[in-house]
């Protein structure tokens, strides 16, 4: 069976005509975690008030060593001077640990964090997810017909 007969076998499918099915087959979308663009954590930071945050702590003399640390890395890991940064995976566990250290020395919260998560998430159609591309109803009668199924 193929991609497209195994979700047409589904029964959300089966009382639509085959040009229904197939609109509702290519509106169907997922959601996909994705590198997200340093600018956009950069702007998040700056709109929540905590790239301010960072770079005051950095500045001040009696910032403790371990919080000075960590503002340091993260500006640095999104001002990257070299500019080979772009993106950063914020599922990496690495990324997680700097995460929750903002939030441990009271620079961010747990809702900052979430909003910065949040930009990992990307929808996309499930078409393009499994490589069909855009269904059309010729395409859903044929994988009907290959499963014996009419609407």
């Amino acid at each position: 069976m193929s991609i497209l007969s195994d979700e047409l076998s589904k029964p959300q499918y089966a009382s639509l005509s085959d040009q229904a099915a197939a609109d509702a087959i290519n509106a169907k979308t997922l959601v996909v975690r994705r590198p997200v663009e340093l600018w956009r954590v950069k702007q998040l930071l700056i709109e929540q008030g905590i790239w301010g945050s960072l770079k005051i702590a950095v500045r001040k003399s009696d910032t403790p060593d371990a919080v000075y640390g960590l503002c340091v890395s993260v500006i640095d890991w999104i001002d990257d001077p070299s500019g080979k940064v772009q993106t950063v995976d914020v599922d990496l566990p690495s990324v997680q640990s700097m995460l929750a250290g903002l939030v441990q020395v009271g620079i961010g919260t747990q809702a900052n964090v979430t909003a910065l998560l949040a930009l990992a998430n990307t929808d996309i159609r499930w078409v393009d997810s499994v490589g069909l591309g855009t269904v059309g109803d010729g395409s859903v009668k044929s994988a009907r017909e290959e499963i014996g199924v009419t609407p």
